[in-house]
């Protein structure tokens, strides 16, 4: 994939006294990783592209590394830069905690990329969800290349939150202790820039606090959201798709937004095989729903479907343990940069 993408916001900054080999090898590992292109220029370059968000530049100067980040927009050169912090930490912690960057002077400021929302509805949905929709302005990023958020939700009867701040190096500090947030991830479903109207599904679990926190909110009440995440509707016509519960909203959005004339399939796991949450795909995408009780599993389908189809986009959504064997199965065949999203939504841990 050519890295070619004009991003006309930037920032840069300059770490001391780091070997830039060391720092390249892991940057291309952390990369791979999470299946993003690069290109390097002899020994002394590096680009890391992150698609529809920007990209890194790293290059080596007589006594550390030069970083340039550009991105499309603000909140996502935010993200950029946050993340390049928490990969550094991963290297050199101290490095990491002395960035500073060109564009200084925000520190101690709420992120760009939260937003305060006010709630509008919320509405069952199929047998096990809340559709919730929520109103407010700025939300300019959320396009259908990044489709993902997360919910900020105070611990229960916490009537004075504490929300997050920029640090010195980029990075977001987020409260701790009492008053530590939670933080899901959610799929935004529908989304009307006009109006400012965007729509999400949250799944129904007990003991979940999300759940308890939709199930007690009402219309006028505030909510904190922030985003968007990585993750969007993926460019291709053919795709394998196999998610539970947690992703249905997900590959909803994504299933709705592929071209009429896409081809593939789509594996959904959940209790009982349940076909409450509603899903349709395009004609030439096949649709089954199988049980939690299935022998075979969604992790052994989606490795037996990718091998049998190679060229087709791999989409793997759903509790950690699983998309870990997944990506254990496929370390010696790992699928190319953008060709593949395989994700944990939830954790048994």
């Amino acid at each position: 994939m050519t890295i070619s993408e004009p991003y006309p916001i930037s920032a840069q900054a300059e770490i001391s006294d780091l070997a830039f080999a060391g720092l390249r090898d892991a940057l291309i590992s952390m990369a791979q990783d999470h299946g993003l292109p690069t290109q390097t220029s002899g020994d002394d370059a590096l680009t890391v592209e992150v698609p529809a968000f920007g990209e890194y530049r790293f290059s080596a100067r007589a006594r550390g590394v030069a970083i340039q980040v550009t991105a499309a927009l603000p909140d996502r050169l935010h993200m950029l830069k946050e993340g390049i912090t928490e990969h550094l930490k991963e290297v050199d912690a101290a490095a990491a905690q002395a960035l500073r960057w060109s564009d200084a002077g925000s520190s101690g400021v709420l992120p760009p990329n939260v937003h305060f929302t006010t709630v509008e509805s919320i509405t069952p949905l199929g047998t096990d969800y809340l559709r919730v929709r929520v109103r407010t302005k700025g939300l300019k990023s959320f396009q259908d290349d990044a489709i993902h958020f997360r919910l900020l939700l105070p611990p229960a009867g916490c009537t004075e939150p504490d929300w997050p701040r920029v640090d010195e190096n980029g990075a977001t500090i987020w409260p701790k202790g009492e008053k530590a947030l939670h933080r899901p991830v959610y799929t935004t479903r529908r989304i009307d820039h006009h109006t400012g109207i965007m729509e999400f599904d949250i799944f129904l679990h007990e003991g979940g606090r999300a759940t308890a926190w939709a199930q007690q909110a009402n219309p006028g009440d505030r909510l904190a959201i922030a985003g968007p995440g990585g993750g969007g509707i993926p460019d291709t016509s053919n795709i394998l798709m196999f998610a539970d519960e947690t992703a249905l909203p997900a590959v909803a959005r994504i299933l709705e937004t592929l071209p009429q004339h896409s081809q593939g399939q789509v594996t959904l796991l959940t209790k009982g095989g349940d076909r409450g949450y509603p899903i349709s795909a395009p004609q030439g995408i096949s649709l089954s729903w199988i049980d939690r009780g299935d022998e075979q599993g969604l992790m052994a389908r989606a490795l037996s479907a990718h091998r049998s189809n190679p060229e087709s986009y791999l989409w793997f959504a759903c509790e950690k343990s699983e998309v870990q064997k997944l990506r254990a199965a496929l370390s010696d065949s790992k699928p190319a940069p953008g060709t593949s999203y395989i994700a944990a939504y939830w954790s048994t841990s």
